[in-house]
């Protein structure tokens, strides 16, 4: 019997709403959510992606049993008491168990890491066992769209703290192809904007190459044109503390769409997933990263690019293969 998964947070993009796409879509398990006047609607509406989720009451959904919680925040914590301990949920990083409710309920329900890292972050610091399993990924139609963006680097990163987004904003200048230059999707976090990249002196940058949110389609699309077809580097300089050296969405949608990643050290050293010159290229060596980046993307290496492009391609196999 398969999962009828409660997405019971508030954001609308980032990696909890492509995971739970992808599992949706996968698998075809219904999706629901808590509506906020706790009555069931008849009618389902558009989650992204191709998915639609229906609104019901906390009552109904414990009534479907064989729950999966694919993403939970603060919002919804007064309803964790309702759910029963055959109840599955996810954690997807060591953000989503700071809170003493979220680690008193993973004591009594059954708990699914998509890392190894956060498998032992949960294990060590707080001794609450969990299962590993991959991302799943939905092989998608990667020819969707007649055009493309044409954008040779790019990244489809949060603008956000632990994106370490101003990095790659200070690597432009160093790209000597304005071909080349990196440009930037995403939604922004906007205390990042302003205590970050404007105190910094990078807001012009910023606003220069952020072309704006993608829209939530398979492929990721911006004004009707596909993001990742004919691009050929993807930048995610992701660091998150007690997190990193598998997999994120980002990573597999690059790899799908035969872009090569460019990722962190801090993000890459977590695991022995990614290999520098292997599958990935990987900054963060020098207390210059932009100049890093910039050099990786100037020296058009085609035989490397080439068989890191062939390697990346292995990645992929067990977050295709897995079982949810």
């Amino acid at each position: 019997m398969g999962y009828n998964l409660a997405y019971l947070a508030t954001p609308t993009f980032g990696g909890w709403v492509t995971m739970t796409a992808h599992l949706s879509l996968k698998y075809n398990y219904p999706l629901f959510k808590i509506s906020k006047s706790n009555r069931t609607e008849k009618n389902q509406r558009k989650f992204g992606y191709g998915v639609k989720y229906q609104n019901v009451s906390i009552d109904d959904l414990i009534q479907r049993g064989n729950i999966l919680i694919v993403a939970l925040d603060k919002h919804f914590y007064q309803y964790l008491d309702k759910f029963p301990d055959d109840t599955t949920i996810v954690m997807h990083d060591p953000n989503d168990f700071k809170s003493e409710p979220v680690q008193q309920f993973l004591k009594r329900v059954n708990v699914i890491t998509i890392r190894e890292a956060v498998k032992q972050n949960l294990l060590i610091n707080h001794n609450i066992q969990s299962e590993f399993k991959y991302h799943p990924f939905h092989q998608y139609d990667p020819k969707t769209y007649k055009n493309n963006t044409n954008d040779k680097c790019i990244s489809i990163n949060r603008i956000d703290f632990d994106k370490n987004t101003h990095d790659i904003l200070r690597a432009n200048p160093l790209i000597k192809d304005d071909c080349n230059k990196i440009w930037i999707y995403g939604k922004e976090n906007r205390l990042y904007v302003q205590f970050t990249l404007i105190k910094l002196g990078l807001k012009e940058e910023f606003i220069k190459y952020w072309r704006g949110r993608f829209d939530k389609t398979l492929p990721i699309s911006f004004n009707e044109r596909d993001i990742l077809n004919n691009c050929k580097y993807v930048v995610d300089l992701s660091v998150i503390k007690g997190d990193g050296g598998g997999t994120q969405y980002t990573f597999l949608e690059a790899i799908h769409q035969d872009c090569i990643l460019i990722l962190h050290k801090e993000w890459v050293e977590r695991g022995d997933l990614f290999k520098d010159k292997y599958n990935c290229y990987v900054v963060g060596y020098t207390d210059c990263i932009e100049q890093e980046l910039a050099d990786i993307i100037n020296s058009e290496n085609l035989d490397l690019d080439k068989k890191i492009l062939m390697n990346s391609k292995k990645v992929m196999k067990d977050n295709i293969n897995v079982v949810w």
